[in-house]
């Protein structure tokens, strides 16, 4: 029996992805057979030919399916490559988003020099208090989250990179003794009532990890009443929110005297929100 050749399975495999609803199902399916084939993409072309053994076909086939379902690809590859960092990833944490890197170059950015205390709220996989550390090694960087799952893998993580992280199972701030010159966090901003707008991917994430009552709001509303005590003077809150959240955050800030500055991303949709305490006048 003739054995499949690495391109023409691939080829057939990007079919699939893209019959799918995958809009970049060729790159995906590239992804993938790059991954498990531990081979560069540029491999993949230039050993087109290469035959595919059974095992070998089975495992790919295995893959690509889980992806056609909607599967998240950093579910499906088992890592996602976060700020210069490849982390691993899988079911109950959520997946990086690019936005996020965003979020830790403007933490990064702001911070003071020195050995400064940074302090990362539902942590998830570890991927913004890791790349804090690797971007700033002289600050200290605690991290928490409610879940027991999520910080096994922020856990290993740290390990697998060599970075010091101090991460601990608490709900918000709980526990928390500043002063920090950073609280950052990406908390739960997605409402009830846009679930059914969302891509089908995000069935496979942890819903604790993405949704938080009606609006989208209450997390976030508990963190902003619960940390600026912990902020050290001219400390900052950062926090990464729903596009049109920015009014909303700046209208929780006020009546606590906090100075709310909402930034956008680069498609330029308000996504982050920088907040301090206020000057006094």
């Amino acid at each position: 029996m003739t054995l499949p050749t690495l391109m023409s399975l691939l080829t057939r495999s990007a079919e699939f992805l893209l019959s799918k609803g995958i809009a970049n199902g060729r790159r995906e399916a590239e992804w993938i057979f790059a991954e498990s084939l531990q081979l560069t993409r540029l491999d993949l072309y230039t050993r087109f030919d290469m035959p595919l053994e059974d095992d070998q076909v089975a495992r790919l086939r295995g893959l690509v399916t889980r992806r056609g379902r909607r599967e998240p690809l950093a579910y499906v590859l088992g890592t996602q490559e976060f700020h210069g960092l490849r982390l691993r990833v899988g079911p109950g944490v959520l997946v990086p988003r690019p936005e996020t890197e965003e979020l830790v170059d403007h933490v990064v950015q702001a911070l003071p020099a020195g050995a400064v205390r940074v302090f990362d709220i539902g942590t998830g996989s570890g991927a913004i208090a890791l790349a804090v550390k690797r971007a700033r090694a002289d600050c200290t960087v605690e991290a928490v989250d409610v879940s027991a799952e999520a910080l096994a893998i922020a856990r290993a993580n740290a390990v697998a990179l060599e970075l010091d992280v101090a991460f601990r199972q608490a709900h918000l701030a709980t526990g928390a003794v500043g002063p920090y010159a950073a609280v950052v966090a990406n908390l739960p901003y997605i409402g009830s009532d846009e679930r059914g707008d969302c891509d089908p991917e995000l069935a496979f994430e942890p819903a604790e990890a993405l949704f938080s009552g009606q609006d989208g709001l209450p997390l976030i509303a508990e963190l902003i009443a619960a940390a600026p005590p912990l902020l050290s003077p001219g400390g900052l809150l950062w926090l990464e929110h729903g596009w049109k959240q920015g009014a909303a955050i700046m209208a929780l800030c006020a009546p606590m005297r906090l100075d709310c500055t909402i930034i956008p991303d680069l498609a330029g949709r308000e996504r982050f929100a920088r907040i301090s305490h206020m000057a006094a006048p």
